[in-house]
């Protein structure tokens, strides 16, 4: 973990003062400029976020800290750490009692749900959401927040940005264009095994495919998976889980595709392990792969990779509990300023002038306006928006499309909301069988996700375990939760 020290050069003594190991974060619920108070020093936050540290970190930080000691005295130590780290060194913060006050966490990485309920973050009322990040309760709609809870309880701050989830796939233009492809009649597996194999032809020294395979689920109703366990799948007709409804509608086919990807060599042979594949993405070595579909999708994948992508929606919009819990901001249990901190957040939420250094930078330095749009420099600053508060604040870069933030927004007004939404277990009756099950199929995703091995073989010896370590159990009890769950909904 990186503690820098920042010397902001023309703030006040007391700032100078204040300064800890680190450069300091402001928050307020007020947008606005706000007198400082000369007699107190800035409140220092510490804000932890899972990304690569950027370009220019001190002159960009100092800018930052200048803004926000003037408006509302605070100061911002942003703590970026190597996303191959984050999960390990923030159990060591938990376990350890470090010194900070916000930091990422989701349903994917320092998960939220194992966070919150070992008592690592600070429970928020609305009461307190309301007064120190009244910004954030007015932009965000009201059922997100249903997402976010453990026990009828808040435990984070939403990061704003695109809320549902749609399954899309990439292929690299370039070799797009040079097999003649018409890639915007793609709607079925077959036909990406097409292309892929034509790529293969073409290429023979580059990987047409990352792995796992794509499932086409347009046409298809929405299966939802408790905790993303597909043993776990709930019936939208019946409302009862059914051990076996989504590995027999979605799971073999695309078991099957992994398997032919393997065998036809379109994958890497290390894709199961392979854990960043941007290098080769930007080398174009890797030639197409699974990925989340938003709109203004294809610039950002060129702004991320330096080459240009077509991307094929493959599902429908859907807003699931993992979506909500997709990108969040939670306060330290142990944190000295837990207010300072929400409001903080709140601040960054809403000045566009802050959230855009962050995000960009300094301009001359980092980027260039033209025409209004963001012009990257190769070596400057650039962080992940959408971890940062609001990503609607972003200014547009040079290849965004037009209205993006608009159709963003439309889309998370209008995706339909998954069965299951806002539905979290309570874990205590279950706890060792449901671990035990969760880790038996840790055990064997990827080896069925990657076509590893035949999953006819794999399938049979999956089930076995899971029912020796309890899977009947686990069912019952959560079918009872889940009975509880939808009398309450009506």
């Amino acid at each position: 973990m990186k503690f820098k020290k920042l010397l902001a050069a023309g703030l006040s003594m007391a700032l100078c003062a204040g300064m800890l190991a680190g450069c300091g974060g402001t928050g307020a619920s007020d947008s606005g400029s706000a007198a400082q108070d000369e007699k107190d020093e800035p409140t220092n936050i510490i804000w932890m976020v899972r990304s690569s540290e950027p370009n220019n970190y001190d002159n960009v930080m100092k800018a930052v800290n200048e803004k926000l000691v003037q408006d509302i005295n605070m100061t911002l130590d942003l703590r970026f750490i190597e996303p191959g780290d984050y999960n390990t060194k923030m159990q060591m913060a938990f376990a350890g009692g470090d010194e900070w006050d916000l930091c990422f966490t989701a349903a994917w990485a320092n998960n939220y749900i194992n966070a919150a309920g070992k008592g690592a973050f600070y429970k928020l009322s609305e009461e307190m959401l309301r007064e120190n990040a009244p910004h954030v309760m007015e932009v965000i709609p009201e059922r997100l927040w249903d997402g976010i809870k453990i026990n009828g309880n808040i435990y984070a701050l939403m990061n704003y940005q695109v809320m549902y989830s749609q399954g899309a796939y990439m292929f690299l233009k370039e070799a797009i264009d040079e097999c003649n492809i018409d890639y915007q009649s793609i709607d079925s597996v077959e036909e990406v095994n097409d292309v892929l194999a034509a790529f293969k032809e073409k290429y023979p020294d580059r990987w047409p495919a990352r792995g796992p395979s794509v499932n086409f689920t347009a046409d298809k109703p929405v299966i939802s998976q408790i905790m993303a366990m597909p043993f776990l799948a709930v019936d939208p007709e019946t409302k009862k889980i059914d051990t076996e409804l989504y590995i027999n509608t979605f799971g073999v086919p695309e078991y099957e595709t992994a398997m032919l990807w393997r065998n036809n060599g379109w994958c890497p042979p290390d894709s199961a392990t392979l854990q960043d594949e941007t290098a080769m993405l930007k080398a174009g070595k890797l030639m197409s792969r699974t990925q989340g579909n938003k709109p203004g999708l294809e610039a950002q994948l060129k702004l991320l990779y330096g080459n240009d992508w077509v991307t094929v929606p493959t599902g429908k919009k859907v807003i699931k509990t993992g979506s909500a819990q997709s990108t969040l901001t939670a306060v330290n249990v142990n944190s000295k300023n837990p207010e300072k901190a929400i409001q903080l957040f709140d601040y960054i939420f809403s000045n566009k002038e802050v959230a855009n250094m962050l995000y960009f930078g300094l301009e001359g330095q980092d980027y260039d306006l033209v025409d209004g749009r963001v012009h990257h420099h190769e070596d400057g600053w650039l962080a992940p928006a959408w971890m940062l508060g609001n990503q609607f604040n972003s200014l547009l870069t040079e290849n965004d499309v037009e209205n993006v933030w608009e159709e963003t927004i439309k889309g998370n007004e209008t995706a339909e909301y998954e069965l299951l939404f806002g539905f979290v277990p309570d874990r205590t009756p279950i706890e060792t069988e449901l671990a035990n099950c969760e880790a038996i199929w840790g055990e064997y995703k990827d080896i069925l996700n990657y076509g590893l091995k035949d999953y006819h073989e794999v399938l049979p010896e999956l089930y076995d375990k899971l029912n020796k370590a309890g899977l009947e159990k686990v069912v019952a009890e959560l079918q009872t939760q889940l009975d509880k769950f939808f009398a309450e909904q009506g």
